[in-house]
């Protein structure tokens, strides 16, 4: 009788896109995808038992991963399901912004407190909103476009009308 055992690479998962990064290796703006490999005891090819399993964050483009260590794994699965309800529209960009920024606040930063990932530059950390112009400031940039002649008369007045009613 002849029995076939093993203890092969594991079958991998790609479970998705997880939150936009600048990779530290090919410095691409991507969306780092969450891979699980699951490692498994065989018995003619049929997988018995699970010895071990990791989890990564990946680049698609290069395939450099970022290890995850069991306690991020929770954070990494929250914040890919909040950039799937943000590419389906049910997160608004300013909450997925924060989300992001949080996100590799708690993972990116390596032991010796080097900054190993950052957020893309394509979605940046969410900003203070400016307060809006002042009315005289408002009036001087409508006066300022109408002397240049970008504005016609009744393009002036009109804007003029909207600044003041509003």
């Amino acid at each position: 009788m002849v029995l076939i055992v093993g203890w092969g690479g594991g079958v991998t998962q790609d479970l998705g896109e997880v939150a936009p990064a600048v990779c530290p290796r090919c410095h691409n703006e991507v969306f780092l995808h969450q891979i699980t490999s699951n490692k498994q005891f065989s018995v003619y090819f049929v997988p018995i038992v699970p010895y071990a399993s990791n989890a990564y964050l990946a680049c698609p483009i290069c395939r450099t991963g970022l290890q995850l260590k069991p306690a991020q794994i929770p954070s990494a699965d929250h914040m890919r399901g909040m950039t799937g309800r943000f590419r389906h529209g049910a997160v608004a960009e300013t909450a997925y912004r924060a989300a992001v920024v949080r996100f590799w606040a708690s993972l990116g930063v390596a032991p010796s407190g080097e900054q190993v990932l950052h957020p893309s530059p394509s979605i940046p950390a969410p900003v203070a909103v400016a307060a809006p112009p002042s009315l005289a400031d408002q009036l001087a940039s409508i006066a300022k476009l109408h002397a240049d002649g970008l504005l016609t008369d009744e393009e002036f007045a009109a804007a003029k009308r909207r600044v003041l009613d509003g």
